[in-house]
């Protein structure tokens, strides 16, 4: 079991398809495992009394439970569900717990960083919801409900009004409750990179890079992107129980080799496949700021693209970075030459990306597969992709890691817009 307070757990009948819930609580939360080994350890051996009496309780929907005795009966079907790590449905065998098996293809010292991460989640998601809260204050520019609301539900003091200060409360909470979804060290080498790379060029192209920043601010492009970033939050807290397993995939050195397909114990495809997609559009708009620092950095101009012609000579490359922000996702990489900064593959699937925008994608109950139609077809529906729920929440937790990473960015170049007016290299 995990260590989480309410766990959902969900599978679908094989025969029926009907959608079957155990919805468990633990009352005492954290620890309860240990308190159930140390009353066996003193020779209480009634196990559905331990639990109960320590806490424990659970109701199903869907189905009916009936009493079992003695061993599984194989000529079952067989389900093994467990919130914290990826399961594979198949033959009973005894003591072949999901965390079982997961220590034998990670190791036990990777696996309990995996329960140590989900620890963390387990005390922080259940306020979440206010995360959310002070982000929709600070996006409404509610300067005094953000103040007093970041005081007392997160004890963050904001020291003053100024913009600089309330982005600083406001990206301090972010960070605490994003941390266990994202890999170690990932930030701070992140904002250091962004920050030198930023000064470098205000301090050897100062006057491209004013132009830069004029135009950044001058469309209110970084401001609405930053909106946009900030946004990117509550769909991926509300996604925190199916993301539990595919975080275990960091650890998991046998993953994209293994045969027998891994599934979510909490299969809610359907709340979260616009996620993706809403995603990736944000992506693509960050990636005009990575265009713009790339073409800096490379050819001095941030306007100024690697030019791509065609064999009759027609120019293919954006003429400027106001035509590249026009310019669809599957494309926009092949015009980012500098490798300043690059993104992770496994985020960047503009196939599934458009199947999901199209409406072209089916999901499977029962198996948990995922069929997405990535082509353009006429009437037809031939060529077409699989990938297992888990397999998308990977991608998923791939494609917020990118886009968290890029918000830095954004955070980087506003506070460079809002440093002293003297020395400042916007106009306002």
């Amino acid at each position: 079991m995990s260590n989480r307070d309410v766990q959902p757990l969900k599978f679908s009948c094989k025969k029926c398809e009907s959608r079957i819930g155990i919805w468990v609580v633990n009352k005492d939360g954290m620890g309860l495992d240990n308190k159930i080994t140390a009353a066996m350890m003193a020779g209480k051996t009634n196990i559905a009394n331990l639990y109960k009496n320590n806490g424990l309780s659970y109701k199903i929907n869907g189905a009916v439970e009936i009493p079992l005795e003695g061993m599984f009966d194989p000529a079952l079907d067989f389900v093994d569900l467990h919130l914290d790590f990826p399961v594979v449905f198949g033959k009973y065998v005894m003591g072949n717990t999901p965390y079982m098996q997961a220590v034998g293809r990670s190791g036990g010292e990777k696996a309990t960083f995996h329960r140590d991460r989900l620890e963390t989640i387990n005390r922080q998601y259940s306020k979440y919801p206010q995360v959310v809260e002070l982000i929709s204050k600070y996006t409404k520019g509610l300067v005094n409900p953000f103040i007093a609301y970041a005081d007392k539900h997160f004890k963050v003091n904001v020291k003053s009004k100024k913009q600089e200060d309330i982005n600083a409360a406001l990206y301090t909470v972010v960070s605490r409750y994003t941390g266990p979804f994202l890999l170690a060290g990932d930030t701070q080498s992140l904002v250091d990179k962004y920050t030198k790379t930023i000064i470098d060029l205000v301090t050897t192209k100062k006057t491209a890079m004013a132009e830069f920043m004029q135009e950044l601010f001058d469309t209110k492009f970084l401001a609405n992107l930053q909106r946009d970033c900030l946004r990117i939050y509550k769909p991926i807290f509300n996604a925190e129980l199916p993301l539990r397993p595919a975080l275990f995939l960091d650890v998991d050195s046998t993953y994209g080799t293994g045969k027998v397909a891994m599934r979510v114990s909490s299969q809610d495809f359907e709340e979260y496949r616009e996620v993706y997609k809403d995603m990736a559009e944000v992506l693509s708009r960050q990636l005009v700021l990575l265009a713009g620092m790339g073409n800096l950095i490379e050819r001095g101009d941030h306007n100024a693209f690697f030019v791509r012609t065609s064999q009759s000579g027609k120019q293919l490359s954006p003429s400027s970075l106001n035509q590249y922000a026009d310019v669809a996702l599957g494309n926009k990489l092949q015009d980012l030459d500098s490798t300043w900064h690059t993104i992770d593959k496994i985020s960047h699937d503009n196939e599934l990306r458009n199947a999901i925008a199209h409406n072209k994608i089916d999901y499977n109950d029962i198996t948990q597969c995922i069929t997405y139609y990535p082509k353009i077809e006429g009437m037809e529906r031939e060529k077409k992709r699989e990938i297992y729920l888990l397999d998308y929440m990977h991608r998923l937790l791939a494609l917020f890691r990118d886009v968290h990473r890029l918000h830095h960015l954004v955070k980087c170049l506003n506070y460079a817009m809002l440093i002293e007016p003297s020395a400042s290299l916007v106009k306002r």
